[in-house]
């Protein structure tokens, strides 16, 4: 019985020594075989810990995403508002955002394996083509649904200041929607490329835009200034938009300047201002308040005036945007 267990575990002991290492998982050889493009989104990452691999792994396939997203949707956006009257919006593509979006499609890992030779651990996080589509295509058709919703009202609406404002609500809602099908591209370019007509869409907005814009010209009629501080700024927000000012026009800006001034010899002012747009059969289409805030001291009103409306006008660059 003696020799009987001795035998035993001198065998077990052999089979420790001599039992075959552990092969390489073929991922770890040629991962892109394993997971081959046509099929797979994948990336290999390491760490000193099985989990740590896995997080390497997921953090180098979402900086594939951010480069790639960031790197087309710049390209599409420039080339879409070259010449035209919309002004082009850098879209920082968040690192975070871009991992929550990851981890939105389906990420999956391959079990972590331990490379002796370099003590480290490596792994592969990969999605599936396929099945990243399906669960990522209910997010381009939620932003394709709100810029349609604002594209179609534009297209009806008669009043051209307000159609140029429904359209610069689409372009805004736009770039969400670009930004998902550039997601949508790199997931399955093939299934993206149905939404080849929205994206057309989206590219011929600003010319819809340039084109009412010349049909409209706003006349300005302000009261109150002093030394045309608070015109310039108007006028300068009206240009910024796209807008066409001239001495006579189909639409009418109504601007009234208050100085709002308080004793004399000091005379206290806070300036404030309205400005109301209406069309040239009377329908409003835009209006804007100010006030100042703040209390600008002098020993006459034109002093007072002429330290106070410049900071009016900086709020209106600030406030005004068409």
């Amino acid at each position: 019985m003696k020799k009987t267990v001795i035998f035993f575990i001198l065998c077990s002991f052999a089979a420790v020594c001599f039992a075959k290492p552990k092969s390489e998982p073929e991922w770890f050889k040629n991962y892109r075989s394993v997971f081959p493009n046509s099929e797979y989104l994948a990336q290999k990452g390491s760490g000193t810990t099985a989990e740590d691999a896995k997080t390497d792994a997921a953090s180098q396939l979402a900086r594939y995403f951010q480069s790639t997203v960031s790197a087309n949707l710049s390209t599409t956006m420039s080339s879409i508002t070259t010449g035209s009257s919309i002004q082009e919006e850098t879209r920082v593509i968040d690192e975070v955002n871009v991992k929550s979006e990851v981890e939105f499609i389906g990420l999956e890992f391959t079990e972590s394996y331990y490379y002796k030779s370099e003590k480290k651990w490596y792994a592969v996080a990969y999605m599936i083509r396929d099945d990243a589509w399906v669960q990522y295509k209910p997010k381009i058709e939620s932003e394709k649904t709100k810029f349609y919703s604002f594209l179609k009202k534009a297209e009806s609406e008669e009043d051209s200041f307000t159609k140029i404002s429904l359209y610069k609500s689409a372009w805004k809602v736009s770039g969400d929607l670009m930004e998902k099908l550039e997601y949508g591209r790199i997931i399955n370019p093939n299934e993206e490329e149905k939404y080849s007509a929205d994206r057309t869409e989206v590219a011929e907005l600003p010319a819809k835009i340039e084109k009412e814009q010349k049909n409209l010209t706003i006349f300005v009629n302000l009261k109150g200034d002093y030394g045309n501080i608070v015109e310039t700024a108007i006028k300068t927000a009206l240009e910024k938009g796209g807008f066409i000012v001239g001495e006579k026009g189909n639409y009418i800006a109504d601007v009234v300047v208050s100085s709002n001034p308080n004793g004399e010899n000091p005379v206290t002012i806070m300036p404030a201002v309205i400005v109301s747009i209406k069309s040239s059969e009377g329908k409003a289409v835009f209006s804007y308040e100010a006030k100042m805030m703040e209390k600008t001291v002098a020993y006459s009103l034109e002093n007072a005036q002429k330290k106070a409306f410049p900071k009016l006008a900086e709020k209106i660059n600030q406030g005004i945007k068409f």
